[in-house]
């Protein structure tokens, strides 16, 4: 892989009612190789952002002042429903994570990586119980 010992940033997509285990558990992961990824969660504003299961998660800057990120992870969650809708969170989406070398999703978040057109001539999966939503 070239550059593979060159510092990756992630930015992290949060919203009102994201998944947490969505955000967590790859952040888990890739901490374990901390030395390899420099973390960021972004959010609508910097601060509290509410997860579906009810605890604020803290992000560090907003959807406005995001840093470019070298990968972007969406999560999934019952907050992706509205975000689908929301065109001007979409254009900034696009246009923030249309830079990245690569543009993840957990389950649901493939739904709106796909609304924001960063699907566009990919292949994508999501969770089986939402795959028509995330499809349409």
């Amino acid at each position: 892989m070239p550059n593979s010992d060159r510092l990756r940033s992630v930015g992290v997509v949060l919203f009102d009612r994201f998944e947490l285990l969505d955000v967590f558990g790859p952040l888990e992961l890739l901490g374990v190789v901390a030395d390899r990824f420099a973390l960021r969660l972004i959010g609508p504003t910097a601060g509290p952002v509410r997860s579906a299961q009810g605890p604020d998660v803290l992000a560090a800057d907003s959807h406005g002042d995001a840093p470019a990120a070298d990968i972007v992870l969406v999560p999934g969650g019952i907050g992706t429903r509205g975000l689908v809708e929301n065109g001007e969170f979409l254009a900034w989406l696009a246009g923030w994570a249309g830079t990245a070398e690569f543009v993840t999703s957990v389950c649901t978040g493939s739904g709106v990586l796909a609304a924001a057109g960063l699907l566009d001539g990919y292949r994508a999966t999501s969770n089986k119980r939402a795959f028509s939503w995330a499809q349409s």
